[in-house]
This record gives C-alpha cells, sequence and structure tokens, in this order.
C-alpha cells in the first residue's frame, strides 16, 4: 500500500543507549542527539518524540530542522495521538502533554492522585510511574507501571480503571489502527488484546514461549497480523521475536538471518501511515517486511542495540 504522508520522511529512529539515531534503509546512522541514553521514541503524521533523562525531544516533520529539547524531566516513555498531542511520562510519576508540538506542556495532575492513592506494585526498584499512553475510542488510555490501565475523558481531571484481566505490570498499550475500541498491551507476563476499550483483556499465549512482553506492531485487516518482541527475563534478556497472522490467538517465531534468539529484546514498529510494512531491530541489525510480517529482508547491520524505535518512510 503506498503511504499516504502528508509530510517530510526521516527515516528510521533509533533510540539507544549512544544517542538518538535515525538512517535511512541500507544507509549509515546519522546522529540526531550525541552522549545521552534515550529510552522510547515515537513518531506519527509528521510529528516525533524521544525521551532520555535530560527531557524530551520533539521533531516537526521537516527533515532540515532539528530535534529540539523541549521539556526539561527525566522522561522514560513518551507517545503521540493521531490527534497530534505529545505525552511524556516521567520516572518521578509525572504525566505531561502538549497541543503545541512541544512549544508548551501542562502537568496531567490527576495522574498523580491516582499513584498517590493506589496500592501498586511495579517492578523492584522503580516508582509506580506512566509507562505508555494510547488513544481510546473516547478520551485516552495510560498505563502505570504496577497498576494497571486507566481511562480519561475530560483530559486528565478524572480517571476510571480498565484493567481487568490485565496484569497490572504493564509495559505498553497499542492502539489499533482502524479500531477505536481494539487494544493491545504488552506486560511483565505477556501479551493481552481488549475488544470493549480497554475495560477487559484476554492474555494471548499460544506458541510464545517467554513471558516478558516488548513491544509490538499490529498490521490492521480480517484478521489482523501481529509481530512481537519478547523475552525470557526483565529487563530483556534472551529475545525473541513471533508473528501471528490471526489477531493474536497463535503466534510463530520468526527466524531472520538464521537467527531467533538474541541476548537482549528486539525491537519491533509499524510506520503509523503504512498498513503492510513493519521493522525490526535486533543483535545490531535492521530487518523490514512488506508484506505483513511473512518474508523479512536484512536491510543494516553492525548498528547499537536499539532500546526502542520508530519509522517515517
Amino acid at each position: 500500500m503506498i503511504s499516504k504522508r502528508m509530510y517530510e520522511p526521516v527515516g528510521i529512529i533509533m533510540a539507544t543507549n549512544e544517542g538518538l539515531l535515525s538512517l535511512d534503509p541500507g544507509g549509515d546512522p546519522r546522529t540526531i542527539v550525541a552522549d545521552t541514553t534515550f529510552l522510547d521514541v515515537e513518531y506519527r503524521d509528521g510529528l516525533g518524540i524521544a525521551a532520555s533523562a535530560e527531557g524530551v525531544w520533539v521533531h516537526n516533520g521537516r527533515r532540515n530542522e532539528r530535534w529540539q529539547n523541549s521539556l526539561e524531566q527525566d522522561v522514560a516513555a513518551v507517545a503521540v495521538t493521531t490527534a497530534g498531542t505529545l505525552f511524556a511520562g516521567t520516572t518521578e510519576g509525572k504525566l505531561f502533554s502538549s497541543d503545541s508540538s512541544g512549544e508548551s506542556w501542562r502537568e496531567i495532575e490527576g495522574v498523580q492522585h491516582i499513584i498517590r492513592h493506589g496500592r501498586f506494585s511495579p517492578p523492584a526498584g522503580e516508582k509506580p510511574r506512566p509507562v505508555s499512553v494510547a488513544q481510546a475510542k473516547e478520551g485516552i488510555l495510560i498505563g502505570i507501571s504496577g497498576g494497571g490501565t486507566w481511562h480519561t475523558r475530560d483530559n486528565g481531571d478524572s480517571w476510571l480503571r480498565r484493567a481487568d484481566g490485565l496484569d497490572p505490570k504493564v509495559h505498553k498499550i497499542y492502539s489499533h489502527p482502524t479500531r477505536a475500541d481494539r487494544l493491545f498491551a504488552t506486560a511483565s507476563s505477556g501479551v493481552y488484546r481488549s475488544e470493549d476499550e480497554g475495560y477487559s483483556w484476554i492474555q494471548s499465549l499460544g506458541g510464545l514461549d517467554r513471558s516478558f512482553g516488548g513491544s509490538l506492531a499490529v498490521l490492521p485487516g480480517a484478521p489482523d497480523s501481529l509481530v512481537l518482541s519478547m523475552a525470557r527475563h526483565s529487563p530483556g534478556t534472551s529475545g525473541a521475536v513471533f508473528r501471528s497472522a490471526n489477531g493474536g490467538v497463535s503466534w510463530s517465531r520468526l527466524i531472520l538471518e538464521g537467527e531467533d534468539e538474541w541476548e537482549e529484546i528486539p525491537c519491533v514498529t509499524r510506520p503509523s501511515d503504512w498498513e503492510d510494512l513493519v521493522f525490526i531491530a535486533a543483535g545490531g541489525m535492521i530487518f523490514a517486511s512488506h508484506d505483513r510480517g511473512r518474508n523479512w529482508l536484512k536491510l543494516n547491520d553492525g548498528l547499537p542495540i536499539c532500546n526502542a524505535i520508530a519509522a517515517s518512510l
């Protein structure tokens, strides 16, 4: 399918311990921000956002524009909604949003109230904090480490928990590209699917041999195709990649360049404006599939290990 983008693409974006990098498929990586560890990155409809301990870095979709540090907080999780709202979750449990491409930010103070009064059990050594934001049919759904998922219709003034059946140690929530009622989530115990805007969740286990959920790409269809990274141990060692051709009912292991196991958990992403294209970063290599994850081509190797990837092509 031809991309419907209305902006200049910036390539594959890599969040690494060495900095924020970008590359064109088959080309050499370019350093966007050096000497800073980046933990998360997202790109959607001409807006990019990346998370580091030094703050949030934002890109406006124009290739010649630089990424700008627009929020000086210790940020570990970021998101962009289809409406163009940016979100940044800090290690101290705060959630910020911006409707101005990062020029100004506001703290969603209701998140702190949830964390203060909730009896949450995050992973050892961590504080309860926002780890993910996803657009729901009405409002947004956020994931809190050790606290499951929560929904707001009024920009964060009030919240309701939506986490029936979901592991509270949620890692990331994924909106479906075309169905507002369908959501996916990765967690410490695997991958989950919701068909009712996150009210209830069903765990997907068939064919998986490990339980630590990584990243997920949702390729819409009837049924959906999914590409998922998983690990055996926290915080993401002994990684593998799986594909489901039936919306997550069952999974099969992917073999890439003769390998199906990596020391670190791979990263997976789907460009927001392509329905059949998906990328995997694994073991210093980048792989691409143009047919919903059935066949794969190695694009690059000798790259740094990624903590997250995004793509704008």
